[in-house]
């Protein structure tokens, strides 16, 4: 059976081969197989392309390892910012990058094909009086390096993208999920009241984004989606074209997180507006102060809290477990 490559194919073909190093052409190959028709005739093609795919990232690694004297960009850790970290994961071509983009001021690459994501891009995405930290990543695929499911298992939330566009995204969904499970990392909801389940590895919080959200049919593959999970995971629909979903997101991003925002100020004076501080959901006033100087947290006898307490003002002990948006004022 005859190949039929795409003319786009063979001039990507035509620059892979004058390429001259091998980060190059490791994003000239990363367009190959995306161009590659899948059927019989190119099954031998697209073989040696996957051949091709792991030997150039041995020699991307060591190229890089001589250049940086013997130490190669690590991409296992991103140094956590904002309120929380959130992984934006999916399959190929399910929009990361341009979500990114979207609700960032990050600037990634993106492209119609597949693969165009190769290493971490990180943005802050602003929620009300807080930053958030997404980092998009390259996609799920038998070409995922080690790296990836590092940063995965670090996060506060995983962000799973299903592309609406998709003719089968439950099934795409699923695929998702055994690539996931390949790297011994499950995801349960994000009200799952515990993250303990014996014999799974690493479990994380995730939402489940369903991307181009302005396609036909899209209302349609979110039910499906919901349906297939059983309600388990939250879906939501977003769109970077429409704009669809965009203003909601920050606050079920927020909310995944499982975290709670606190004001504080001193006694006697009033209050000025600043920067809480972010704590994980059902911490307590202790917790707060300890977040302020451990000295704090040693001598503060009680605390008053206007938002959640009973009445404005009311004191509580040192065990009073804060919610989102209380102000706390200590007293020695």
């Amino acid at each position: 059976m005859p190949a039929n490559l795409p003319p786009e194919y063979i001039e990507a073909e035509l620059r892979f081969r004058a390429a001259k190093s091998p980060e190059e052409k490791l994003a000239i190959l990363r367009e190959l197989m995306a161009l590659v028709p899948k059927h019989k005739g190119t099954e031998k093609l697209r073989v040696e392309l996957k051949r091709k795919w792991a030997k150039l990232q041995e020699e991307v690694q060591q190229h890089q390892k001589k250049q940086k004297g013997g130490r190669g960009p690590s991409y296992d850790h991103i140094e956590r910012e904002g309120a929380g970290q959130i992984a934006l994961v999916g399959l190929p071509n399910c929009g990361k990058s341009s979500l990114l983009a979207a609700v960032t001021n990050a600037r990634p690459e993106i492209a119609e094909y597949p693969f165009s994501t190769f290493r971490p891009t990180v943005g802050m995405m602003p929620f009300e009086d807080i930053q958030l930290q997404l980092i998009d990543l390259p996609p799920l695929s038998e070409f995922t390096e080690p790296w990836v499911y590092s940063i995965i298992r670090q996060c506060d939330l995983v962000a799973l993208l299903i592309d609406l566009s998709s003719e089968t995204p439950a099934e795409d969904l699923m695929t998702a999920l055994e690539w996931l499970e390949k790297a011994r990392i499950r995801v349960v909801g994000h009200t799952a009241p515990s993250l303990s389940v014996e014999g799974a590895g690493t479990v994380k919080r995730a939402l489940l984004l369903g991307t181009k959200s302005d396609v036909a049919q899209a209302a349609q593959r979110v039910q499906e989606l919901q349906s297939i999970t059983d309600g388990q995971f939250r879906v939501i629909a977003v769109s970077t074209v429409s704009a669809e979903g965009l203003g909601e997101l920050g606050k079920a991003l927020f909310a995944g997180l499982n975290v709670v925002r606190v004001y504080t100020k001193k006694p006697g004076q009033p209050w000025r507006k600043e920067l809480p501080y972010v704590l994980p959901a059902g911490s307590t006033v202790t917790d707060v102060a300890r977040a302020i100087h451990k000295d704090l947290a040693e001598k503060f006898v009680y605390a008053r809290v206007w938002g959640s307490a009973e009445f404005p003002g009311q004191r509580v002990e040192r065990t009073y477990i804060v919610h989102d948006g209380d102000l706390l004022e200590f007293h020695e």
